[in-house]
């Protein structure tokens, strides 16, 4: 037996021990030699044998010499049953290396830190210590003035390699960076002396024409730069004359508004129900109460609601399901007075919440009320809105006379010069402030004439 575990131990490419236990950890044979007191020093091993299963369990050790030892302890099976245990004693210092003290260095130890071997004299130098893991585990550190380069790697579930090699001693890469950055530094000081005095040199007529040009602007003798080189004044010169365009034009447009805002808000004032319709009104509801009391108080309450939107209502924008509801009451109460006309309001379900002008569609109405009356009793009027999938249509349309030739040879004039006198004109003005693209047409559907105006279906707004 004794033979043939130390041919078997010359194999191996470092010095070892077999020790060899039975399951109640009495030591059957071994290899290894006693220590100064003739007694075997496996007092450690007795300890951990009780708690091997089926894995090999790595522990670390030191003899009585203060050598230390990697254990590698397995426990012996045959049909299920332990019949003892094999424990295999691996010298560390076999793992020395000849590597020197400044090149590569490695440190093995276990998971609780416990120092197996290393080629680093600190740490060789160490009693039963342990090492410092988090600072080998870092990818790079500084020690007594060097700079080094970490890497550990795990040979087992409970052993691990550190590895450390010195870059250069950090006064050199110092010493190095210094010299760089100051070599950089004068070369950029160089370029940057020589470019400032080319671009001074270049550019000194462009900024006197560029300084002359915008004297001029502000004295009001020209309304551009005309600075025409081709380096960068030139496309500042680009830049300042594409602003003083835009400064103008938004100057134009806020002086428009300012005027369209003063006579919207005066026809707005116009947009009110006239004398007339409330006495009409008033009177088709004396009328009424003698010989109809349950229409004449529909119509009252219908001609409340519509008072009192016109009236109440501070806001410039309402839904369009509450502005088609007040013009269902406007209508309604019309009906009252001219038995024989008739309307149809309709919108997509989708249109409920979109955002419009309050009662922008009244002068239209108003209009097709006031001269499709003249020359017909039995007068129909027709407000829809359609969707497609770019514009919302909006068609106000009566089977009345129709535009007059001459209302039709001036329409564009009059939508040009804004005379919002016109109720048609009115109506798009403020359709146009909310949605930007709105525009307005006369048109002709089946036999029904009237307007038709649309604007594109992304600037729509809802709520």
């Amino acid at each position: 037996m004794f033979r043939k575990v130390y041919q078997e131990s010359t194999r191996l490419p470092f010095r070892s021990a077999i020790s060899i236990y039975n399951p109640r950890g009495t030591l059957l044979l071994s290899t290894r030699l006693p220590n100064r007191n003739g007694l075997q020093d496996d007092a450690f091993v007795k300890i951990a044998l009780p708690n091997i299963n089926r894995e090999t369990e790595d522990r670390l050790m030191k003899d009585y010499q203060g050598n230390p030892f990697l254990l590698k302890m397995k426990a012996i099976w045959s049909k299920g049953v332990k019949i003892g245990y094999l424990v295999l004693y691996i010298d560390g210092n076999d793992f020395e290396s000849g590597l020197k003290i400044g090149a590569t260095q490695y440190v093995i130890a276990d998971r609780f830190n416990h120092l197996f071997t290393s080629n680093s004299l600190q740490d060789r130098t160490l009693s039963w210590q342990k090492i410092n893991a988090n600072q080998l585990k870092k990818w790079m550190t500084i020690s007594e003035g060097n700079l080094i380069l970490h890497q550990w790697k795990s040979l087992s579930q409970k052993l691990f390699l550190y590895t450390s090699i010195v870059v250069l001693p950090l006064s050199y890469i110092l010493i190095f960076t210094g010299f760089f950055v100051l070599g950089i530094m004068l070369l950029l000081i160089a370029l940057a002396r020589g470019l400032s005095e080319r671009i001074a040199s270049h550019s000194s007529d462009s900024i006197a024409l560029l300084v002359q040009d915008l004297e001029k602007i502000v004295n009001g003798y020209q309304d551009k730069v005309v600075v025409r080189t081709e380096d960068e004044f030139g496309y500042l010169a680009q830049k300042i004359n594409s602003l003083l365009n835009t400064l103008q034009r938004l100057f134009h447009q806020t002086l428009a508004l300012e005027q369209e805002k003063t006579t919207v808000e005066r026809k707005l004032l116009e947009a009110q129900f006239n004398p007339h319709f409330l006495y009409n009104s008033l009177e088709s509801i004396k009328i009424l109460i003698d010989f109809n009391p349950h229409k004449a108080q529909t119509i009252i309450l219908a001609l409340n609601r519509v008072l009192r939107y016109s009236i109440t209502s501070q806001e410039e924008y309402a839904t369009l399901a509450s502005d088609f509801d007040i013009l269902e009451d406007f209508l309604a109460v019309n009906q009252v007075r001219f038995e024989d006309f008739s309307f149809l309001l309709s919108y997509p379900e989708d249109l409920q919440g979109l955002r419009v002008p309050k009662l922008f569609l009244l002068p239209l109405v108003e209009n097709a009320l006031k001269y499709g009356m003249q020359s017909r009793h039995d007068l129909a009027i027709k407000v829809e809105l359609q969707m497609t999938d770019r514009y919302v249509h909006i068609y106000v349309l009566d089977n009345g006379p129709g535009f007059s030739q001459s209302f039709k040879d001036d329409f564009a004039r009059y939508l040009k010069a804004g005379q919002t006198e016109h109720g048609l004109v009115n109506s798009y003005s403020r359709l146009v402030m909310l949605y930007p693209s709105a525009t307005i047409e006369l048109c002709q559907v089946d036999t029904l004439n009237g307007v038709l105006l649309q604007f594109e279906r992304k600037q729509a707004c809802y709520g």
